[in-house]
This record gives structure tokens, sequence and C-alpha cells, in this order.
């Protein structure tokens, strides 16, 4: 790091020479992420002979990663609509030729010529029609959904032309991370993409049905204690809830991904992140962070192993050309110790051009560039008319990637090479069994943070020695008493620790009439009332075999002595 500059404000010349110093050294990896993606709109991996095309294209072109869109829309009835793998969750892609499981034949082809497949998802971005043809599960939850401020409580509404999913609902968390679980569990995936992982404009948040309690408004409201409906900006508490909603999702996934079975492990998390514009000096005024991505926080709490920001300029607009250097600067100081790829747009450019912009940021020390897309290759013209031109594989491979190059390994995911570890779990108020939304969890002296609405905390980059470090675990909320227990961290795991609050003290025994844990003055009165006499049994599950010392379904002068010596201890 730079101290006192941006290096997005230095020439390119004096960019480069610091980051070149730094690409050795920052991570000290071998090894480039090659990537493309393979979106869901067009030809792709929807039949065996497209997945064919689609491998071997990439071997040509030297590649080593296909990020290939799996789920673009929850429901069916268009083209790139619905699952793309075998799901019992999602419905099935309505344009998919022939039997195939198209994630899974394209997994197998991939890791026999020697590449990679992440499964990439739009998490929120649910149908273009309500109810989402196909969905049964959705279109019985239309509370599950955000609307604009306009549309708060009128049921569904659109958000930027499409039924989103509310990011801060408790449910919505709970399906997508279904969705999730069952990719992970069942494909050989090497890593997991996201996308769109945030809000398209700054008017939604808000609740199609206002009854539903637990909206991201509501739970903003209970938590704190906020009057009323904030409106879309300048409310500073808002605006950084409806991004902890984002965040909350992502960090979920940093631990919930390595605790399934899957023999890739350890699986990539990466995210497709917002790189409009220039550059900022300052983080907190990107359109990222407006749209409540604050994905400079994700890369910095090490809750993404690869971040890509979609870098998409015009070589040939010198405006647009000094926009993509500079934000290629700043990816490398805002990377921290994770990885940073360019996502790079040959749609937008000649392949000159694109070779050009991908050159220098490898230059510049990232860990790798992603193409969008594998279809739409150039725009030779420079008309903004982009092209399918597959020629690109082989220019690319004779004019930069000449050789093949395997993917960077993550030291911070293993054991042997990685200095800390994540700690994660649930908070549940052991009084309901109910998960507790916004727990303070502490570990040791790090910084605290709150549960979600479904009560799961996540720490991470929490040092642990060899063998592991012990921490205390302390948990609280407004309505129990902090509750501590240990935990061990185990250097690059997730070790799991579930916590509960307003803890019930188990029954003291016989003569613990009310189960509360001891035996006093409301028991003496309840015993006394059940007393009758050892020729009155009661019924199995009945309150005064509570006080039955002796196990003879009565309660008499034999249990009233073991009272007795019970009553006040």
């Amino acid at each position: 790091m730079v101290e006192g500059r941006h290096l997005s404000r230095l020439s390119p010349a004096a960019a480069l020479l610091v980051l070149s110093a730094c690409a050795s050294a920052c991570l000290g990896q071998s090894g480039t992420y090659r990537a493309v993606w393979a979106d869901a709109f067009s030809v792709g991996f929807k039949s065996n002979q497209q997945i064919n095309d689609l491998v071997s294209r990439a071997v040509t072109g030297n590649y080593n990663l296909i990020l290939a869109e799996v789920l673009a829309f929850h429901d069916t009835g268009a083209s790139g609509h619905g699952a793309y793998w075998n799901s019992s969750i999602v419905p099935r892609a309505g344009d998919i030729s022939g039997n195939i499981d198209p994630l899974g034949t394209l997994v197998a082809l991939a890791h026999a010529n020697g590449l990679e497949v992440d499964a990439w998802i739009v998490p929120y971005r649910v149908s273009s029609v309500w109810p989402p043809a196909g969905n049964a599960l959705l279109a019985a939850h239309p509370e599950w959904l955000m609307v604009p401020q306009a549309a708060m409580g009128d049921g569904p509404a659109t958000v930027g032309g499409y039924y989103t999913l509310d990011p801060g609902s408790p449910d919505t968390q709970e399906y997508l991370v279904s969705i999730v679980r069952e990719l992970v569990s069942n494909y050989e995936i090497d890593g997991l993409n996201l996308d769109y992982i945030r809000y398209v404009q700054t008017d939604a948040g808000y609740p199609a049905d206002e009854n539903y309690p637990y909206s991201t408004l509501a739970r903003f409201q209970a938590l704190t204690g906020y009057p009323g409906v904030p409106p879309p900006t300048g409310v500073t508490s808002w605006n950084d809830f409806r991004r902890r909603t984002i965040d909350e999702f992502v960090r979920r996934l940093r631990a919930e991904i390595p605790s399934i079975a899957n023999p890739r492990e350890p699986l990539r998390l990466s995210a497709d992140l917002i790189a409009f514009g220039d550059a900022p000096s300052d983080f907190t005024n990107s359109d990222a962070y407006r749209l409540h991505q604050n994905w400079r926080m994700w890369m910095q709490s090490g809750w993404l192993d690869l971040g890509i920001p979609m870098n998409y300029k015009r070589e040939y607009n010198s405006q647009q050309r000094q926009w993509y250097r500079n934000w290629v600067n700043a990816m490398v100081l805002w990377r921290y110790q994770r990885h940073m790829a360019c996502g790079q747009a040959n749609y937008l450019n000649t392949m000159a051009d694109s070779v050009t912009q991908l050159q220098y940021a490898l230059n510049a020390g990232l860990n790798g560039t992603s193409n969008f897309s594998y279809d739409a290759t150039a725009d030779q013209n420079r008309d903004g008319t982009p092209e399918t031109d597959w020629t690109w594989y082989t220019y690319v491979s004779n004019n930069l990637f000449t050789s093949p190059t395997a993917i960077p390994s993550m030291p911070w995911r293993d054991a042997a090479t990685a200095s800390e570890g994540t700690l994660w779990g649930r908070v549940v108020d052991d009084s309901t069994g109910l998960p507790v939304d916004g727990a303070i969890v502490q570990v040791g002296a790090l910084a605290p943070v709150e549960t979600d609405g479904n009560g799961h905390y996540v720490v991470t980059l929490i040092p642990a020695a060899a063998g592991g470090t012990s921490y205390t675990v302390t948990a609280d909320s407004l309505a129990c008493d902090t509750a501590s227990a240990e935990a061990t961290v185990l250097r690059g795991q997730v070790v799991r620790l579930d916590i509960d609050l307003c803890a019930v003290d188990p029954p003291a025994g016989p003569g613990d009439m009310d189960q509360d844990g001891d035996i006093d003055l409301d028991d003496l009165g309840l015993f006394l009332f059940c007393m009758q006499g050892p020729g009155a049994a009661y019924p199995p599950g009945h309150l005064c075999l509570n006080g039955d010392a002796d196990s003879n379904q009565s309660v008499d002068m034999a249990d009233l002595a073991s009272f007795q010596v019970a009553f006040g201890q």
C-alpha cells in the first residue's frame, strides 16, 4: 500500500512501478486466473454440442476457469430462465436440449480437460412476471419480495423491471442457502460465483407485505428503534442496514460452503463486483457502496476468495481507457490478502484492444482476468455491436495466453499455510427455540459482530497457531444475560460453535413443580395442592407428577419428606 496516496491517482507508469513490486510479494503465489463468463442467455452449455464447443474453445484459448451461469432467474418460460442443473428447488430451464444435466455434463468434461468450473448464480432476481412460472414455493410467498417505497404494502411489484427477493428476509436467506447447499452437495464444482449481489436501485428494500415481520424494513425498525418508514436516501442507518442485508448473505456463505462435503474443497467463493465509471479515491463514494455492495469490506474481511470487479470500458475511448487503468490500480490496493481478477469486456473492444487491457491488468499484479463473455467476443467495428467471433480463442492464445497456466492456490484455506481461521454458529433463545437477530458475538478481543435474522454469526481472520488457538466466545442481547463458551479456532478451517441465550435451567428434580430450575415457595404451594394421598394416582404427564419423588404416580407424605430436604437448596 502506498501511504497517503491512492494508486488510481498516480500516473499509469508510476502506478505500474508500485504494483509490479507488489505483484511478486503481496501474496507469494504462482498461477493466474484466466476465466470466462458463459451466460445463460446465449450459446454456452445447453446441449452436449454446446458443452463440447465451450470446453474446446476454452482449451484452445488456454483458459483455466469457466464461470457458468446456472441460475439467472428463478422461474421458467423464457430463454435463460430456470435451473441449468438437476434441482429439486428451482424449476428446470426450458431451453435445455436433450435429457442432459447441463452443469453435471460441463463439470465432467471440463475437469477431464484440465479446466475448473464455478457455478454462477444471480440470487435475488426472480422473474419478469408474477407469479413466477414453475416456482410454486416463491409464488406462495410474495412476502419474501422487496418493492420500491411507492409500492410498499401493495403486494408484488418490480424493482428495476424484475420481481426481486428481499435480501434482509431470513426466509429469503434460507431459500438461497438451500440452493447453494444443493449445488455444493450434488456437483463437483470448484466454486460459487455471485452476481447482482447488491441492490439495483436506491429506492428499494421496502416490503411487499407490511404485515410480514421479517422484512428488511421490519428488522431495521425492530433492531434500531427507528420510527416510521425511512426515505430511500438520506438516512445513514437505513442505508447501512440495507448494506448489511447483502453482507449477511455473503458472510454466511463464507462459512456455509466449507461446511458441506465436496471432493473439490476448498471451494472458491467469488463475486462479480461493481466498477462503474472511474475509480474513486474513497470507496464510500463508489456506485457499489451507494447500491449497498460494500465489496471492499468483503475483501478486507476475507469473506471472498476472489473478487471480480466488472471493469467494462472501451479502450478506444480515451476517458474510459484511463478509467480502466484507474480501476485496475484500485483493485490491487483493495484486494488485501485475497485474490482479485479484472473483469474485462471483450464485447466492447476489438480483439487487439482486449489483449491490451488484459495485459495491463496482469502487468499491474492482479491475480488474473475474466472475459465477458464467452459468446460475445468482440466489437471489431467499434460501433457498439457485439459480435460472436470464435477466432478470439485462437487469437488470445497467440497473443497473450500463449501456454496453459494453473489457477492460483488459496493459502488462507490450507491448514499448512494459513495463519488464521473462521468461527461461525447460530445464536438461539433457549426459552423459545427461536434464533436471535442482532445478538452481539465477540471472539476474544476481536471486533464484535451481529447475528443475522436466522441467528447466524461468522467471524473471520481469527489468528490461530499450529494445532489451534482457544478463544472465549461471548454472545449478548438486550433481552438476555451474556452467555460464554470456549472454542478452538483452527488454521485454514471453519469451526462451528452454536450458543444458547436466555438459557432455561434444567428442572431441579422431584419437587420442582414449575420446572424453573429451583424448589421454592412457588413450588410449595403447588405441591400442597397436589398432595392427595397414596390412593390418588395421576395420569402420565400430569403437572402434579413433578412432585412424585418415589415414582408411584401419586403425591403423598413420602414425597413430602423428599420435598422438605430439597426445599430452598
